[in-house]
C-alpha cells in the first residue's frame, strides 16, 4: 500500500506541503496560504493521504463556495443568501517529493478518495471531483500533464487556473477494499 490514511494536521504531510523537515529547503507548496499553520485543509469535508515513505500528500475536500459577490450576505449586510448553496469537491493538494511516479500516485489517491469518502460521509457528493492548477506557479511546460496520465479530463482555463476532472467512481465501492486503506498500523 503507497498510501495511507492521514489528516492536514499529520506531521509528515504538513512537512510534505511546507517543505520543511526531511524536505527542508523545497518550500512551500505553491498553494500553501499560511507556511507553518497547523493544518493546511481549510473548513469542510476532507480526505487526506501521505505516502508510507512520507513523500508525498494529496488532500481532497468538500467545501462550500463562498456567498455570491453583490449580495450583500457575505458580511453581514442586507441582501439575499444563495437560495441553495453551492459546494465544490476537489483535490486541493497534490505535492510528491518522491514517492514514485505522479501518475501512478494520482490513479491510486482518486480511486481511494471514493473508497474512503464513501466510507467516512457515507456517500459520495453530488459534485465531480476536480483540482485547479495555476499554470503561472507549475514549473512544468505542460501543467496538468501527471492527471491527465491517470486518468483526468481536461477542462477549461480561466484566469490562468487549468481545470481538470476526475474520472467517475467504480460502480461499486465493497467493504474489502475499504479495508486496505485503513489508518497506518503502530509500531
Amino acid at each position: 500500500m503507497i498510501w495511507q490514511v492521514s489528516n492536514s494536521g499529520d506531521r509528515r504531510a504538513l512537512d510534505v506541503v511546507d517543505g520543511t523537515g526531511p524536505h527542508a529547503g523545497l518550500g512551500p507548496h505553491y498553494s500553501r496560504r499560511s507556511p507553518g499553520s497547523k493544518t493546511f485543509t481549510g473548513v469542510g469535508q476532507e480526505v487526506v493521504f501521505v505516502t508510507a515513505c512520507g513523500c508525498a500528500v494529496w488532500a481532497v475536500v468538500r467545501q462550500r463556495t463562498p456567498t455570491k459577490r453583490g449580495s450583500g450576505a457575505s458580511r453581514g449586510r442586507e441582501g439575499s443568501t444563495d437560495e441553495a448553496p453551492r459546494f465544490v469537491w476537489r483535490n486541493m493538494l497534490f505535492r510528491n517529493l518522491g514517492a514514485g511516479l505522479s501518475s501512478d500516485l494520482i490513479r491510486e489517491a482518486t480511486r481511494l478518495t471514493y473508497l474512503c469518502w464513501v466510507d467516512r460521509y457515507g456517500c459520495l457528493p453530488t459534485e465531480q471531483l476536480r483540482t485547479e492548477i495555476d499554470t503561472r506557479k507549475v514549473k512544468s511546460s505542460n501543467p496538468g500533464y501527471c492527471y491527465l496520465m491517470a486518468g483526468w479530463t481536461k477542462g477549461e482555463t480561466k484566469r490562468n487556473k487549468l481545470f481538470l476532472y476526475a474520472p467517475p467512481p467504480p460502480e461499486a465501492l465493497t467493504p474489502l477494499e475499504l479495508a486496505s486503506i485503513t489508518e497506518p498500523e503502530e509500531a
